[in-house]
């Protein structure tokens, strides 16, 4: 026999991580461009954007593109390659750094500006460890994702 109640834990039903994933990139699309009724700003842009990269990376299949993307512009920076990068040694922790003060103190940040700010820490943030400060955000929105969707 088939059951359809919802997953434990989610509020909302099953969505599955492909299910969510495409929700949150419909709402960061829409939401950003502003020509429905609503409209994301600076702030909840960069939040859903992080959400959404959370739920990509969960979700995996062509969703893990936008993640191998930050990868490879990282890489092509020298992140991670000790002193023979070009900007010498920089690592990842130094990147989610970089990210909050350019989300802080940029002039002009635009909710798109913002969305890809967001999208880029939520592929950064974990990747700095677990057990670091930049990981709380991440664990956060994992179990944000757990409740919403299962």
């Amino acid at each position: 026999m088939t059951s359809i109640a919802a997953p434990v834990g989610a509020i909302f039903g099953g969505f599955g991580a492909g299910g969510l994933a495409l929700a949150l990139a419909v709402l960061l699309v829409l939401g950003v461009r502003g020509k429905g009724k609503m409209k994301l700003t600076v702030s909840p842009a960069a939040y859903v954007a992080f959400v959404a990269a959370t739920a990509f990376s969960a979700a995996g299949q062509i969703w893990a593109n936008p993640e191998k993307i930050v990868g490879q512009g990282l890489m092509g920076l020298g992140v991670g390659q000790g002193s023979s990068g070009p900007f010498g040694d920089v690592k990842l922790g130094a990147v989610a750094l970089i990210l909050v003060i350019l989300f802080l103190f940029a002039p002009n940040v635009t909710p798109v500006f913002a969305a890809v700010l967001g999208l880029i820490a939520g592929f950064v943030f974990p990747a700095t460890g677990d057990g670091t400060v930049w990981a709380i955000p991440a664990e956060v929105a994992k179990s944000l994702l757990m409740t919403v969707g299962g």
